[in-house]
């Protein structure tokens, strides 16, 4: 079980701002393991990202790349993984400009390992149109 699951329930309280702002990024860096991170930490950060109603540039600078590593680990995208990209693109309501970069971004890398697959297009396109 992932050691981010408790902090992710103190971080977006309901009713509270439901914001990842710096505090709660040296929270969540101080409580991840040395080392990369685990998939469960991974889907935890994946969720917290999607749910809260934003984050800070600090946290974004460190989640995206780390994400795009993990996605591109095969160079491929999954349908477990695109689930998690869908998560985090609509869990909080809505597409902000951070992940609308990261998704062309990751497509852009995607298209370079030869891995853009069909439903992965499908879904980049969706998410322009909704971005």
């Amino acid at each position: 079980m992932s050691a981010l699951r408790p902090l992710k329930s103190k971080i977006l309280v309901e009713g509270e701002d439901g914001r990842i702002d710096e505090h709660d990024l040296a929270t969540i860096q101080a409580a991840l393991p040395p080392g990369p991170v685990a998939d469960d930490d991974m889907k935890v950060l994946i969720e917290m990202r999607g749910d809260a109603r934003s984050a800070c540039p600090a946290f974004d600078a460190w989640f995206f790349p780390m994400f795009k590593e993990y996605l591109l680990a095969d160079g491929q995208i999954s349908s477990m993984e695109q689930y998690q990209i869908l998560h985090m693109l609509y869990g909080g309501g809505g597409i902000d400009p951070a992940e609308k970069a990261f998704l062309q971004d990751l497509r852009q890398e995607l298209a370079k390992l030869g891995g853009l697959t069909p439903q992965f297009e499908q879904l980049f396109q969706q998410a322009m149109r909704d971005a």
